[in-house]
């Protein structure tokens, strides 16, 4: 019986620890990662019917909420087409989902109102999947476009489609592939990769894939083979990147064809083309500090305008367009250290598209012309007021107010502001680690903030010295006595009293550990 209560001990000490640990993981950011997607022999990946999922960033907070067909569209959705509706089928990766925004700020939706205001009959149907490439847009227009009857088909297409347009895998996940004359290479059915993993701690432990890389001249350290298409001396990459772009459109076109539908290419511009001085921003960060004259923003639209040339698809660049919008707005229209568009960036977008289909004598449906977004819908969000300022005023009256109510020999005022700059202290570093793990790319921006957790926990064990004797002695006493049941809370005090050991020892930490108590 001893034996069992033993191994019982050991078993919930180590329950504890790893619970702890995952929860410390998923507090700093290192937990699995959240998806709307699901796999799919075909396309490489859908996003699940009737699936919800909610995004938080600095920048931004957003909900995704997915209706039956696995569309972000509404849920009384149909695949039936009214009599006299236009059908608009918009294609696209993370900026047509509306990875950063809400859908009253998105451009699909806007544009589907804007054409409704006008009097037209119109349905935009959102098929836009985070992740994909141009080739994976026609994989899934062939095998699921006729089912919604699209009247118009528009493709968004982004710098980072390039790339992957030549490859059979995105990271970890199989992909399809087009070879120049728009045929699809083989495997036609896809096979299934390894299942996520489900934890903090299994996502700690299983093999990262991470982007592939490649090292041109005059790059320090090796760069993201995605950003080839920037560099001016063509990277062997860009073949196969060319071959696939060209078979993906000419596959486009073909499938729009047998649906009797129009097809129409959008080249979404990325920020370092729009903004002038961005383009010394991505070199530093993500491209081995290359010297700006190696470098191109414009180059992906022009060899998307040459891929579609050839396929004989019409294709629109709106680097332009966007540029002259960036140029009137107050608001930015890239966020800050996401590379998507903000609100007001997807309203410069849907304006553009509008006047560009009318240019084009595509507008879908009839109606009259309303030339500008309607001023009545939804504006572009300004926030001023951050949500750190709110997490700092509402942890101050709380933990003041606490201060107060225990220390009540003590001014109230005086009391306060302790509390208040204990918190200051605290929020001022933690917010200055965070702004310089943001100016470093994401690789090494997790490196960085590992190598500092083990920096903080070195400290802890330094500043314990010989009491981490006393600790393991008292842990293995409980455990060898059989008592499981103690465990958790014996594990609790040690981890408090070792907090505040440390906490008395060291008026840098302090302040940190004061806060979480």
């Amino acid at each position: 019986m001893k034996i069992l209560n033993v191994l019982l001990a050991v078993l919930v000490s180590l329950a504890v620890f790893a619970g702890v640990f995952e929860v410390g993981l998923r507090l700093i950011g290192m937990g699995p990662a959240k998806t709307l997607n699901q796999f799919d022999e075909t396309v490489g990946w859908v996003k699940r019917a009737d699936a919800k999922l909610e995004r938080s960033t600095k920048e931004f907070e957003v909900t995704y909420a997915l209706n039956e067909h696995g569309l972000r569209d509404d849920d009384s959705l149909t695949m039936g087409k009214t009599e006299g509706t236009t059908r608009v089928l918009a294609l696209g990766d993370s900026f047509t989902l509306g990875f950063s925004v809400d859908r009253e700020d998105l451009f699909v939706d806007q544009l589907e109102t804007w054409w409704q205001r006008e009097g037209r009959q119109v349905e935009v149907i959102n098929a836009g999947t985070e992740g994909y490439s141009t080739d994976q847009e026609a994989a899934w227009l062939a095998e699921y476009g006729s089912k919604w009857q699209p009247d118009l088909v528009l493709v968004f297409a982004y710098e980072n489609d390039l790339f992957y347009n030549g490859q059979d895998r995105y990271l970890a996940f199989p992909k399809p592939r087009y070879q120049a004359d728009g045929e699809r290479r083989p495997p036609v059915r896809l096979e299934e990769p390894r299942a996520r993993p489900r934890t903090a701690i299994g996502n700690l432990l299983a093999d990262k894939v991470a982007p592939e890389t490649f090292q041109p001249p005059g790059a320090t350290q090796p760069i993201p083979k995605e950003f080839g298409p920037l560099l001016k001396e063509t990277p062997a990459l860009m073949a196969a990147a060319r071959e696939g772009t060209q078979g993906a459109l000419r596959a486009l076109r073909a499938t729009a064809q047998e649906l009797d539908a129009e097809l129409v290419v959008f080249v979404i511009p990325s920020r370092s083309a729009v903004e002038d001085g961005f383009l010394e921003v991505i070199a530093k960060r993500y491209l081995g500090g290359m010297p700006l004259e190696r470098l191109d923003p414009h180059l992906p639209a022009a060899e998307f305008r040459r891929a579609a040339e050839t396929a004989g698809v019409r294709l629109v660049d709106a680097t332009e367009g966007m540029r002259s919008a960036q140029a009137a707005s107050e608001d930015p229209l890239y966020y800050h250290q996401d590379f998507h568009l903000t609100p007001a960036g997807n309203r410069a977008f849907a304006q553009f598209v509008h006047s560009s289909l009318h240019e084009l004598g595509l507008a879908p449906g009839q109606g009259k012309v309303i030339p500008a977004l309607p001023t009545d819908l939804p504006r572009p969000k300004t926030t001023w007021w951050p949500t750190w300022l709110s997490v700092f005023l509402t942890l101050w009256a709380i933990v003041g107010s606490l201060y107060n109510a225990y220390y009540r020999d003590e001014k109230v005022l005086p009391g306060f502001l302790k509390v208040g700059a204990l918190l200051g202290v605290v929020f001022a570093i933690a917010l200055g680690a965070g702004h310089g793990l943001d100016l470093l790319p994401p690789q090494q921006a997790r490196v960085a903030l590992i190598l500092a957790l083990l920096v903080l926990f070195g400290f802890i064990f330094y500043k314990l010295g010989d009491r981490l004797g006393t600790i393991t002695e008292l842990c293995g006493a409980f455990i060898l006595r059989g008592h499981w049941y103690l465990m958790p809370l014996v594990m609790i005090l040690l981890s408090v009293g070792s907090l505040l050991v440390v906490a008395a020892s060291s008026p840098l930490v302090a302040p940190f550990i004061y806060t979480l108590f």
